[in-house]
């Protein structure tokens, strides 16, 4: 029986499980971290380049060089120690992070810019790499909650860290902010190295001698021959092909409700309430019903472009909040469950390279959703953008579910019965 998806389960596994405990505080200093650091850049470049659309370029810069590096780094992570890769990856991380203060001492905006885009592409060796050992550091029966709870912390960090972030740039400067965010990686490596479990099953030099392309090769195979898989990768395409909104957030902070960067903390920490509960709640609804997690993946794209579309109507910041908090209240169940529903129906052998190439997909959408968000703010002001960004989501979810229905409409174990066998 799977442990109960409340905050007294999530307390309990953390009290039983050290090595999750540390796993899950990682993260959590981590990404409080970022958030600290997005509020403080994207108001700077914003500032110092006096572009509507500066604010989805920082976005962009975000998540695209994920999108190009997350297959190099699945590829890494079933071929080398997952737990000393992430390890490694933190204590990099510390380097561009520093430079972005920098950039803002000495006011340039192409600095951080590229520090933004340097630290995310380390960040591709790190995030797929953690989704792909949670199922070796928790027992089985624990996976469903474990995994929403990560996926809460990623919500629950933006809600706190966009809202704390915006609140101590404006007491304290954005130069606390930066440093903030560089410390929180050094305390992430110091949580990872106490982790005892092994981060995989097999030996990670076991599947060495083969070439990348060739084990790439085998992921494209099991994809091709497995439906369920191949939908649960497409998932996380309908919310980031039209996830150039949130790089929006800023300018109708700073356009349409006349704030700063408190405004832009509110509407962060808006997606970030919604993000922390979204998994929590499409959890309990799916229960041990497969077929409920694919069907809570569609409607959550659904529910994404719905409230996106009502953004531009909305006559205050509070009004604006509640209708960031409704989108990703779908798109956080969404992201968690998708990525819960690829664990199940994956072989630890090949989970590093599946989880990089679903992170590739969904970075990539996301950041060429924030190119084309900036581009169509200037083009067609904040309002048109953000229609057809919003409108591209829907008709995507829309259709998503049309695709799958011979899935959602059939067996209860959908994802654990196509699942290939282990190997070694």
């Amino acid at each position: 029986m799977a442990a109960t998806l409340t905050v007294r389960g999530v307390l309990a596994l953390l009290g039983r499980n050290a090595d999750y405990r540390r796993l899950f505080f990682a993260t959590l200093v981590s990404m409080l971290g970022d958030w600290f650091a997005f509020v403080a850049i994207s108001g700077f470049v914003t500032e110092a380049t006096g572009s509507l659309g500066a604010s989805a370029a920082v976005f962009a810069a975000s998540v695209l060089p994920m999108s190009l590096l997350s297959p190099v780094a699945g590829v890494l992570a079933d071929r080398v120690d997952r737990r000393r890769l992430m390890i490694c990856v933190d204590l990099l991380r510390v380097v561009p992070a520093l430079g972005m203060l920098a950039a803002l001492t000495w006011r340039l905006p192409a600095l951080a810019l590229g520090c933004v885009a340097l630290l995310a592409a380390l960040s591709a060796f790190f995030d797929p790499v953690s989704e792909a050992s949670v199922p070796n550091v928790v027992d089985p029966e624990d996976l469903p909650l474990a995994q929403a709870a990560l996926g809460s912390v990623w919500g629950s960090m933006l809600f706190v860290g966009a809202a704390l972030g915006g609140l101590a740039t404006l007491a304290f400067g954005r130069e606390v902010s930066l440093l903030l965010n560089a410390s929180t990686f050094l305390v992430s490596a110091g949580l990872l190295w106490g982790i005892r479990r092994p981060f995989q099953r097999a030996d990670p030099h076991a599947a060495s001698s083969e070439s990348p392309w060739r084990q790439l090769g085998e992921v494209w195979r099991t994809t091709r021959d497995s439906p369920p898989t191949r939908a649960l990768l497409t998932t996380k395409v309908g919310v980031g092909l039209g996830n150039g909104i949130v790089g929006l957030l800023p300018a109708y902070a700073a356009r349409a409700f006349a704030t700063g960067d408190e405004g832009v903390g509110v509407l962060l920490a808006a997606r970030g309430l919604g993000a922390m509960l979204g998994p929590l709640l499409g959890q309990r609804w799916v229960g041990g019903d497969e077929r409920r997690l694919l069907l809570v993946c569609g409607g959550s794209m659904v529910t994404y472009g719905l409230a996106y579309l009502l953004l531009p109507w909305a006559p205050s910041l509070p009004v604006a909040t509640l209708c960031v908090l409704l989108a990703h209240l779908g798109g956080g169940a969404q992201w968690v469950l998708s990525t819960y529903g690829l664990q199940l129906c994956t072989p630890d052998r090949l989970r590093g390279r599946v989880m990089g190439l679903d992170s590739c997909l969904a970075t990539l959408c996301a950041g060429a959703s924030a190119l084309a968000a900036s581009a169509a703010a200037e083009a067609l002001g904040l309002h048109g953008a953000s229609w057809a960004m919003a409108g591209v989501s829907l008709l995507y979810g829309l259709g998503w579910l049309w695709r799958t229905r011979g899935l959602w409409r059939g067996r209860a174990d959908v994802l654990t019965a196509s699942r290939p066998p282990e190997v070694g």
